[in-house]
């Protein structure tokens, strides 16, 4: 099992479990426990408070996107653990903001010469028909902002890059 911490809502951290087995894949938000079913491509069903939920999931590069209750969660593949980050692998990169899969720039929050602290908005990427937002990882100031709103943007390529403080 796969577990990873999330930023989920109003900037709290929760941590996600992830498991395969088959087609069926287990969640673990917190202390909730999910069992998503596939009833298409890319499509899987679960219960959410009760009601029956359709999630959209995506994998690429042994990554698993998972459109989970309005939150993206990005996770490992199982046979892909023991390596930090997401899509791409830019885990460890903190001076550089990545959309968390390809998808298009709908707003930059930020701007050139902008100081930012941890978690705050970047920018907001479209993605599956969801709009993801993107926050920093690190203080810093924006050194650069390499896309505009409306671009394509994929995993490799840096939308924001930051000039970091020393902690």
């Amino acid at each position: 099992m796969n577990s990873q911490d999330f930023v989920y809502g109003d900037g709290e951290v929760v941590t996600a479990s992830f498991e395969k087995d088959g087609e069926t894949i287990r969640v673990t938000v917190g202390e909730k426990q999910f069992e998503l079913r596939p009833v298409g491509t890319n499509l899987y069903a679960t219960t959410i408070n009760g009601a029956r939920s359709h999630l959209a999931v995506v994998k690429s590069k042994g990554v698993y996107y998972i459109d989970f209750d309005s939150v993206l969660l990005e996770v490992k593949e199982p046979s892909e653990l023991g390596v930090a980050g997401g899509a791409g692998d830019h885990g460890a990169e903190k001076d550089k903001i990545y959309a968390p899969m390809p998808g298009k720039v709908v707003k930059i929050l930020v701007a050139e010469g902008d100081r930012v602290d941890v978690k705050q908005p970047m920018v907001i990427v479209e993605a599956m028909k969801m709009e993801n937002q993107v926050n920093a990882k690190a203080k810093g100031t924006v050194r650069a902002v390499n896309f505009a709103e409306g671009d394509q943007v994929d995993t490799e390529s840096p939308i924001i890059e930051l000039d970091l403080e020393e902690q």
